[in-house]
This record gives structure tokens, C-alpha cells and sequence, in this order.
């Protein structure tokens, strides 16, 4: 359109009003164009702006769910930590346990062993006690 009204201003450029009067039209043409580009630009900014701000509640919206996310794992990381610590209290009781069991273990052969010993002795005494009553 633009190469037109220039070969329309070189044509009438002989007559001095009517190429002003072109070069008018030209200009009119020219500012609407650019007022229709600057609301075209100005309906585009305001969709990317509504964009960015989606895109922003979106990312709010993913924090908030990763932070719930971490507070979770942290207290599921607590409870097992708790639970460990239960784990090696037990674990430490069942080691004294066993502990005093071998102990107590111990102490039961060497009773049996003491009287064992005790009844080998009674027994030889009666022996000793039979021979002496009834020599041979």
C-alpha cells in the first residue's frame, strides 16, 4: 500500500495541494496503523503479564507442595530416627540379658560342679564310715 501511495505522490507531485493532501492521507493512515500495532502490542503485553502471573501461582503452588513434601520426609526421618533409637535401647537390654543369662549359666554349672563335688565327698565318707565299721 505504501509503494502505491508513493507512485501516487511521484505522479501528482506536480500539483503542490493535491501531493499535501496525500502526503495527509499518508500520514493518517501511517498514525492508525501505529495506534492499531501499539494496542495489538498492548493486548499481548497484558496476555504475557497474565501469563507470568499464572506461571508465578503455579510456581507458588509447586513450592508450597514441595515444602509439605519436605516438612513430611523430615518427620517421617524423626519417627525412623525414633524408632532406631528404640531399636538400639532394645537391642542393648536383650545384649545385658544375655549377658546375665551366660552369668547366671555359669553359675548354675559351677553349683552343679560344688555338688557334684559335695555328694562325691558324702560319698566317700559313707564309704570311708562302712569300711570302718565293717572291716574286711
Amino acid at each position: 500500500m505504501r509503494l502505491m501511495t508513493l507512485a501516487a505522490i511521484a505522479a501528482l507531485s506536480a500539483t503542490p495541494v493535491m501531493a499535501q493532501s496525500i502526503q495527509d492521507e499518508q500520514a493518517r493512515a501511517d498514525y492508525h496503523q501505529a495506534k492499531a500495532d501499539a494496542e495489538r502490542a498492548q493486548l499481548q503485553k497484558d496476555d504475557a503479564q497474565a501469563q507470568a502471573g499464572n506461571a508465578a501461582a503455579d510456581a507458588a503452588s509447586a513450592q508450597a507442595q514441595a515444602n509439605a513434601a519436605q516438612a513430611d520426609a523430615s518427620n517421617l526421618q524423626a519417627r525412623a530416627n525414633a524408632a532406631q533409637a528404640q531399636a538400639d535401647m532394645a537391642q542393648n537390654q536383650a545384649n545385658a540379658s544375655q549377658a546375665q543369662a551366660a552369668g547366671a549359666q555359669t553359675e548354675a554349672e559351677q553349683a552343679r560342679a560344688d555338688r557334684d563335688a559335695a555328694l562325691d565327698r558324702a560319698a566317700q565318707a559313707r564309704d570311708t564310715i562302712e569300711d570302718s565299721r565293717y572291716p574286711q
